[in-house]
């Protein structure tokens, strides 16, 4: 009799914390990202790690703290998601990301291989691993990504990106004009990738091709890689 009514106790705590855990989720899709903190923090030390509940709040505290920039406490977060949940790429994901804005991208390279581990054609992976292994110069990889991508990209949204990115890693190694060849491709599939428009501009730079260069740069502007081309602009559309 003691062990039921303990049982119904239990289930009536675990409903009071799912419907916190619901308050939070809806705190924070309205952008009410502390005081979606609040309630994660509050509960959190409440639950156990093999509770379904603390991977979700520690999930949602996760991307709070990174709405909110502080990076630190959301890399703690995910490094402790990853540890419970090492089969989830999700997470390691969120943690590249997180490495990335800090501009640790050897941590940020180490993580995303770690998910490759996990998952070999997880096209997020693969399109992260691409993109930031020529933020750091290794535009090889960068190429070998984004092409194993591209074998199992089944969208025009996910080809044109990883189109894009190959784009990247030729204009690192000074092949512009193929550069331009994956990088238009890439426009025709995705219009709306402003990293595309960006790159096309600094190809053409190199190419001497000065034709459509601000159009692009400015397209790329208004789709939001502002601090991207803001550079370039002063220096190559001075009127």
């Amino acid at each position: 009799m003691l062990a039921a009514k303990v049982y119904v106790l239990l289930m009536i705590h675990f409903a009071f914390q799912g419907d916190n855990y619901k308050m939070a989720d809806q705190l924070y899709n309205n952008k009410q990202y502390e005081s979606s903190l609040k309630i994660c923090n509050t509960e959190i030390p409440k639950l156990n790690e093999k509770d379904s509940l603390y991977e979700k709040f520690l999930s949602l505290r996760a991307s709070n703290y990174m709405q909110i920039k502080d990076y630190d406490h959301s890399i703690d977060d995910y490094l402790t998601l990853i540890r419970i949940k090492p089969e989830k790429t999700m997470y390691y994901i969120g943690l590249s990301y997180l490495y990335g804005e800090t501009l640790q991208y050897k941590k940020c390279i180490d993580i995303l291989k770690l998910a490759l581990s996990v998952n070999d054609t997880d096209i997020y992976v693969l399109n992260n691993l691409s993109y930031y292994s020529n933020q750091i110069g290794y535009y090889v990889d960068g190429m070998k990504y984004a092409a194993i991508g591209l074998k199992y990209a089944n969208n025009s949204e996910w080809k044109g990106a990883l189109l894009n990115n190959k784009g990247y890693s030729y204009i690192g190694l000074g092949k512009y004009q193929d550069a331009l060849n994956d990088i238009n491709e890439s426009i025709r599939l995705n219009v709306d990738n402003s990293f595309a428009y960006c790159y096309r501009a600094i190809a053409n730079i190199h190419l001497k091709r000065m034709q459509t260069v601000c159009d692009d740069l400015e397209k790329a502007k208004n789709l939001g890689a502002v601090s991207l081309t803001n550079e370039l602009i002063k220096e190559n559309c001075k009127n």
